[in-house]
């Protein structure tokens, strides 16, 4: 048996790739004796997983480390942890702005935490491993801490290819390296007969993904068909590489989800070409039109930035028009800040932030009206629920529609990972409001002689 060493806690920015990476660290120092720990407070170590991709999400990580300086001095032994795309894309520098740090690792040396950790609290001074030529995916499957013992994170591509003119990504990622196809369908596997349901593949451009002779559609295929698993999903696409073969997938495959985040950025072709993003908003439409077409029903979500240099009114209002036309499902709404090392910090940031603040609240104000409208139309369906939080205990359930829409309930905690007819009663703009079907209720017996979570 494997002697406690210490308790640890993770704080995580960003993107879902950044949570299985978190997952990650956690099971590696959960395998070496480490215990998770409530809160920072609690902990003796505290790793930060940081996001690089805004400006906001970079100062958030000074201000979480402001925090922990009073500990660090009142307390020697305490330790604090830094890794994830801000040391990758600013590296030492951190540690000059920031010297209490003793670990500092980059997106692809994760997996040596508990290792550099060792080391520091043996009196080696601050450790550093910034090697983005090291092996991303090093850190084996099953040692991975699953957040959610319902949906299961799976990266099967690191880095991106694309010279998007606002993005860090290839910085900090590195350009695209896919893994191999049998190991992503073997931990698929592993997870499945763990008890989850539902799998998420994760990828800077995951659709994008090519191993040999094995392309992202052949992907969606293999990993649909290990036997038992009900529900996959994957995020982030890129317009780009949503080929044929992929929108055929989709229609052809049921245990994929009718949902895809695509990200637009702008309606304006000339702030598209600006973007470097690879196609116009014609093109835009006509990939979305021709997804819909092989997946009726198909929800679309999206990511905008507002504000990027010389976007003009017309510009913005063409992004409106978009929005307004695609009915999204859900918008993720930026206003641009620049960020090092990107073409784009070339250009002059001549949008005002205040104007830039005025352009997200449009586009809120009108995505908050078009998924109202979307919901309300809800009211009276039934749906599968597959039901992943208890929220607090009493009865009080959430969990997501095949589209990603979220539904809240009330049930028994058994439902947990279970797949449920629920009515739609009460509709919101972020979430809807159900009702378990009798054929639900009546089938509680059943449930709760399976495995629970």
């Amino acid at each position: 048996m494997k002697k406690e060493k210490s308790r640890f806690y993770i704080e995580t920015f960003g993107c879902q790739m950044n949570v299985n990476d978190s997952e990650k660290v956690a099971g590696l120092l959960r395998a070496e004796g480490h215990l998770a720990a409530a809160s920072a407070d609690q902990a003796d170590f505290v790793f930060l997983n940081t996001c690089a991709v805004r400006e906001k999400a970079a100062e958030k990580l000074y201000h979480s480390l402001g925090r922990l300086r009073a500990r660090k001095r009142e307390d020697p032994d305490f330790r604090i942890g830094v890794g994830g795309c801000v040391s990758q894309l600013h590296g030492e520098d951190v540690l000059a702005r920031a010297r209490h740090v003793d670990v500092l690792v980059g997106t692809h040396t994760l997996g040596r935490v508990p290792e550099l950790l060792e080391r520091t609290r043996r009196g080696e001074g601050q450790q550093v491993d910034l090697d983005r030529r090291a092996d991303a995916f090093s850190v084996p499957s099953p040692v991975v801490a699953h957040s959610s013992p319902v949906r299961a994170y799976v990266t099967v591509m690191e880095g991106c290819n694309h010279v998007c003119s606002f993005c860090v990504v290839p910085r900090t990622r590195g350009p695209e390296v896919n893994r191999p196809t049998e190991d992503v369908v073997a931990e698929v596997e592993s997870l499945v007969a763990r008890g989850y349901p539902e799998v998420m593949l994760l990828g800077q451009t995951v659709n994008a993904y090519r191993y040999r002779e094995v392309d992202f559609a052949e992907l969606l295929r293999r990993v649909a068909g290990v036997a038992g698993l009900r529900r996959l999903r994957f995020t982030t696409s890129h317009p780009s590489h949503m080929t044929e073969d992929v929108a055929q997938a989709l229609g052809e495959i049921p245990k994929v989800c009718p949902y895809l985040h695509l990200p637009v950025q702008s309606g304006s072709d000339r702030i598209l070409e600006s973007m470097r993003r690879g196609y116009t908003a014609a093109q835009y439409r006509d990939i979305a039109a021709r997804l819909r077409r092989h997946r009726p029903g198909l929800a679309l979500s999206s990511d905008v930035i507002v504000g990027y240099p010389g976007e003009s009114e017309r510009d913005f209002e063409e992004t409106v028009a978009l929005v307004d036309e695609m009915r999204f499902s859900g918008l993720f709404v930026f206003a641009y800040s620049p960020r090092p090392g990107t073409t784009a910090l070339r250009l002059p940031d001549d949008v005002d932030e205040t104007e830039k603040l005025r352009r997200v609240q449009v586009l809120n104000d009108l995505q908050q009206r078009l998924q109202r409208e979307q919901n309300a139309r809800r009211v009276g369906a039934v749906e599968e629920v597959l039901v992943d939080t208890s929220e607090g205990g009493g009865g009080r359930l959430a969990g997501r529609t095949p589209d990603f829409r979220i539904v809240h309930l009330e049930g028994s905690d058994r439902w947990l990972g279970r797949l449920v007819s629920v009515e739609i009663v009460r509709a919101g703009a972020n979430a809807l409001v159900g009702r378990p079907t009798s054929s639900t209720t009546s089938s509680l017996t059943e449930i709760s002689a399976l495995p629970i979570f």
